[in-house]
C-alpha cells in the first residue's frame, strides 16, 4: 500500500476522533435541551418584597407550547428554576410568572396574602434566552411584608404582685417586623392579634411590652416592663403560651419615711 492510500485511510479516522472529542462543533458551553429537543436556558434570581428578602415563595414560569417550570425561594428569597425533577432551567421563549406564599396558611390552603397581580392575576412577564439567565422580582405590597410573615398563636398570662393583670396591654415587637398587640381578660389571660384578620405574632425573636394607665392616663406599670422593657421572648411555630409575673411600681422618694436621727447625736459646743 502506498504512503498516499496510508493517508486516505488515516484522515477519517482522525476526523472521527476529533470530531468525538471536540463535540458537534459548538464552541460554546453544553446546551441544554428538554427531553423532546426543545432548547431551555438556565434561570436564576432573587425575590425580595418591599425590599426584604422573600423567603418561601413558589416561583412558577408559564410558557403557551410548554410546561409550567418551578422553583422555590430560600432564606434569602433566592431560586433556581427546573424544568422538571432532572433538569434545570425553562424554554427559551416569552413567559408569564407567578410568584406566591401557596399553601402557607394551613387552616386555609386558598389564602394567598400576596396581591393577585403576582400570582391569580399575573402581570410579570419575562423572556428566557439560551445560556445562563438572571431574573429577579422586586415585588410591592401596599403594608408591606407585615402582610405576609410568618406567624404563630401566641397565648398567656400576666400577673402582676401575684393578682392577675386587669385590662393590661401587650405588645410583642419583632426583629424583623410588624408589632402583635393584646389586652388581658379578667382572669389575666391574652392573645395576640397581628392584624385584624391575622392573630398571633411574628415568628422569632420579640421585644415584649406591658403597660396600663391609670384613669389620667398615667402609667402604673414599671419603666422595665415597656419604656425600658427588660423581657424579651422566642416566638416558635406553632403554639406558644408564655407567662409574665410583674412587680408594682417602686415607690418614689416622696413615699419614702422619714430618715431616722442618727443614734449618737454630737453634744453641741455649748454643752446642753
Amino acid at each position: 500500500m502506498s504512503q498516499f492510500s496510508v493517508r486516505l485511510l488515516v484522515t477519517p479516522f482522525l476526523l472521527a476522533l476529533i470530531a468525538g472529542l471536540t463535540g458537534c462543533g459548538d464552541d460554546g458551553p453544553r446546551r441544554l435541551k428538554a427531553p423532546d429537543g426543545r432548547a431551555l436556558g438556565r434561570v436564576v434570581g432573587w425575590i425580595t418584597l418591599d425590599g426584604q428578602p422573600l423567603a418561601g415563595a413558589q416561583v412558577d414560569f408559564n410558557n403557551k407550547m410548554s410546561r409550567t417550570c418551578s422553583a422555590g425561594t430560600d432564606e434569602n428569597g433566592y431560586y433556581k428554576l427546573k424544568f422538571n425533577r432532572r433538569i434545570t432551567g425553562a424554554p427559551v421563549g416569552e413567559h408569564s410568572v407567578s410568584i406566591g406564599l401557596f399553601g402557607n396558611n394551613s387552616e386555609d390552603p386558598s389564602d394567598e396574602p400576596l396581591p393577585s397581580i403576582y400570582n391569580s392575576k399575573s402581570i410579570l412577564k419575562t423572556t428566557v434566552h439560551e445560556g445562563h439567565n438572571v431574573i429577579s422580582f422586586h415585588l410591592t405590597t401596599p403594608q408591606g411584608i407585615s402582610e405576609v410573615a410568618e406567624l404563630a398563636e401566641v397565648t398567656g398570662l400576666v400577673l402582676l404582685n401575684g393578682n392577675p393583670l386587669v385590662g393590661g396591654k401587650i405588645e410583642f415587637h419583632s426583629e424583623r417586623s410588624g408589632t402583635s398587640r393584646g389586652i388581658t381578660d379578667p382572669n389575666g389571660r391574652f392573645q395576640l392579634v397581628f392584624t385584624e384578620t391575622r392573630p398571633g405574632a411574628v415568628v422569632g425573636p420579640n421585644r415584649v411590652v406591658i403597660s396600663m394607665t391609670d384613669a389620667d392616663g398615667k402609667e402604673t406599670i414599671r419603666e422595665a416592663y415597656n419604656v425600658n422593657t427588660t423581657l424579651h421572648h422566642f416566638v416558635q411555630p406553632g403554639e406558644n403560651d408564655f407567662n409574665f409575673s410583674l412587680s408594682s411600681k417602686l415607690p418614689s422618694s416622696k413615699d419614702k419615711p422619714p430618715a431616722k436621727p442618727p443614734a449618737n447625736p454630737k453634744p453641741s459646743d455649748d454643752g446642753c
